[in-house]
């Protein structure tokens, strides 16, 4: 198996008629780090939600290759069931949509099928305690009433349960407390030994151990 994961050359995107992102080009292979730092307006979020394939921006220049398949020919729905997850900045409140049936959908968008509903809700539960929530959440309106900590624990449940090939956390930890960085470290350390890669966007670079990243890149007026 070829050991490389994912390969941007030269990539360049707008936004309303706005350069944000100026020729990145970079490799990530299975299983690696990359932590990706830079000030406010750098370009680090903009090039999150362009490899997720958010149709706000329009690439107009280079190349994305996850595993060889032509990224930017994939539509955001596609990308992610070829593998890529994006844990967003800001997630957003989905009222009257559930916990339960927000997991449910993802998780059969990929191609899995739930065989029981019930052992699927108690995994989902399950996952709840694990990233720091309650079990009751499962039947909570998604990220209604949620503080930033528990819409970030969020985040990480749904990571957990989709399993991707490339995981890009869009500053995880801002809103998160001591405890829940702690989670992103645990998560982080027991996907990566699986083969999972992770494009870690964040303010600093404290926010894992010095061990389990491949190499930090700053970006700057939308290159790396």
């Amino acid at each position: 198996m070829n050991k490389q994961l994912l390969r941007i050359d030269k990539l360049e995107a707008e936004v309303a008629g706005k350069r944000v992102l100026n020729g990145v080009s970079m490799e990530i292979d299975r299983g690696e780090v990359v932590v990706l730092i830079g000030v406010n307006g750098s370009g680090k979020s903009s090039f999150a939600r362009v490899l997720a394939g958010s149709n706000q921006y329009e690439v107009v220049g280079g190349e994305v290759e996850l595993e060889g398949k032509n990224l930017l020919k994939m539509k955001m729905d596609e990308r992610a069931k070829v593998g890529i997850f994006l844990a967003y900045q800001n997630p957003v409140a989905l009222p009257g949509v559930k916990v339960f049936i927000l997991c449910k959908t993802a998780h059969e968008a990929q191609g899995n099928r739930i065989e029981s509903v019930v052992e699927f809700k108690k995994k989902i539960e399950d996952l709840l305690v694990r990233v720091g929530l309650p079990r009751e959440y499962v039947g909570r309106e998604v990220n209604e009433g949620f503080s930033g900590g528990e819409k970030k624990r969020l985040e990480l449940l749904q990571l957990l349960l989709l399993q991707p090939k490339l995981a890009i956390l869009d500053e995880i930890d801002s809103g998160m407390d001591v405890q829940g960085r702690q989670k992103v470290r645990e998560i982080v350390s027991e996907m990566q030994s699986k083969g999972t890669a992770f494009l870690v966007i964040t303010h600093y670079d404290d926010l894992l151990e010095k061990d389990q990243i491949t190499r930090t890149q700053t970006m700057k007026h939308g290159r790396v």
